[in-house]
């Protein structure tokens, strides 16, 4: 019997592809740039959103800390399920349709 062994997601490839810039543009042109200071900008939240996509059979919270995707919290280093559901639901899917229209 063999064991299917989690994979730990490779976004490298993914990362050459599409240039920061790009995010960047199409977060400010549908208005969804992050203003305040948060744990997961929404510049995160758009490669989160892409990895998800990519690797949906992996937990969220393990897509997320093995992108490093959270900014650093000393007080508080795990992110909560919800504060994930929530950067989603914040950021909408404008900006995803806006970068790859």
């Amino acid at each position: 019997m063999v064991s299917k062994a989690h994979k730990h997601p490779d976004f490298s490839a993914l990362s050459q592809q599409i240039d920061p810039a790009w995010i960047a543009h199409a977060l400010a042109v549908t208005g969804k740039a992050s203003v305040r200071r948060r744990r997961l900008p929404a510049e995160q939240v758009v490669w989160l959103v892409i990895a998800l996509a990519m690797y949906r059979h992996q937990p969220i919270p393990e897509v997320v800390a093995h992108l490093d995707l959270v900014l650093p919290d000393e007080v508080n280093p795990e992110i909560a399920k919800s504060a994930l559901t929530q950067a989603r639901q914040r950021l909408g899917e404008e900006p995803l349709a806006q970068l790859f229209g």
